[in-house]
């Protein structure tokens, strides 16, 4: 093998490293609690159904009379679908209840256990179900 051939194989070998690397840390649900449960209840303000992850904008009600806005992570729109979802499961204006595992930091967020919609209807987020 020539030296050049070597470097080209040295140089996609560690691109492939990297890459694979970002991925999998792209996808991590370290930033979550897991192992907490709230509860929001609100209206949809966006359902952002892209790649690589569906995110739902929430006006929850606070205190001082006013609204928060939450930013909750959801499945890819791959998964979400093959469960039931689609890019009009939740519509603006539509008042919610979401189970979510909320952020660690304490932002206003979380990732999406579930939702219930005004007809009761439950659609899950997590392929286990209710977390």
């Amino acid at each position: 093998m020539s030296i050049l051939r070597i470097g080209a194989m040295a140089i996609t070998a560690a691109a492939t490293v990297c890459a694979v690397g970002t991925a999998s840390a792209h996808h991590s649900t370290a930033m979550f609690d897991m192992t907490k449960n709230v509860s929001l209840l609100g209206t949809i303000k966006e359902f952002q159904w892209t790649n690589p992850h569906t995110f739902i904008y929430i006006d929850v009600p606070n205190g001082s009379g006013g609204s928060d806005v939450y930013g909750i992570e959801g499945m890819s729109p791959n998964y979400l679908a093959r469960v039931g979802w689609d890019k009009h499961t939740l519509s603006s204006g539509e008042k919610v209840e979401l189970i979510i595992h909320p952020l660690k930091d304490g932002r206003k967020g979380g990732f999406d256990v579930s939702v219930k919609k005004p007809d009761g209807t439950l659609m899950y987020n997590l392929p286990h179900g209710p977390g």
